[in-house]
């Protein structure tokens, strides 16, 4: 098998040949990893501007938001349905005085009171207060209406009814009813959690 020499000018381009296939080569392995990185890391940018825009949105209608829920406070407020009192002890002692001229209002009597411990509801604190009271069920049916249509808003949270105690008659000396019940009621009424202060 005869070798054959190559010339100068074939060896020439034969170098020049090699030379570019290894500058091609090596190009291949550098530009196309450093191209498929600056490709993600173009798509990391657009993502993190079409975040940046969301998030601009978002913080741009914050405002309107808090404006909103202003006045969904006042509107509340000017319903009065929520007591003024800022702590819980004050607006027990309210509802009290409230249940007790309901009460005599409607010609009973109040035997006794009790504040019962306060509960957090969400953004409300319920105050609740016992109330043992005597009289008839005209006067029931007189607190009940005045409790649930009141402002601010009292609920009947529970309600118990014994009848009263008898009396002996003069005549028989037999113990008859006198037509009286004891009534046990619990009442709630709210404040706004914002609006009261610990005590």
């Amino acid at each position: 098998m005869q070798i054959q020499k190559l010339s100068n000018k074939q060896q020439r381009w034969l170098a020049i040949g090699l030379l570019l296939g290894i500058m091609l080569s090596l190009a291949l392995l550098i530009l196309v990893p450093w191209y498929n990185s600056l490709s993600k890391t173009l798509d990391d940018i657009d993502e993190q501007v079409f975040r940046d825009k969301r998030y601009q949105s978002v913080i741009a209608s914050r405002e309107d938001v808090l404006i909103e829920i202003e006045q969904g406070r006042a509107e509340m407020g000017a319903l009065g349905y929520f007591s003024d009192q800022q702590k819980p002890s004050l607006a027990a002692a309210e509802l009290q005085r409230r249940i007790k001229a309901i009460v005599q209002e409607a010609g009973g009597e109040t035997s006794s009171t009790q504040v019962l411990p306060n509960k957090n509801q969400e953004s409300l604190v319920r105050i609740t207060v016992k109330v043992k009271l005597t009289g008839d069920m005209s006067m029931l049916k007189h607190i009940l209406f005045e409790v649930e249509t009141a402002k601010p808003l009292m609920m009947v949270e529970s309600l118990t009814i014994v009848p009263g105690p008898k009396r002996r008659d003069r005549k028989t000396r037999k113990r008859v009813a006198t037509g009286k019940i004891v009534v046990t009621l619990e009442v709630s009424s709210y404040i706004r959690k914002e609006v009261h202060a610990n005590d």
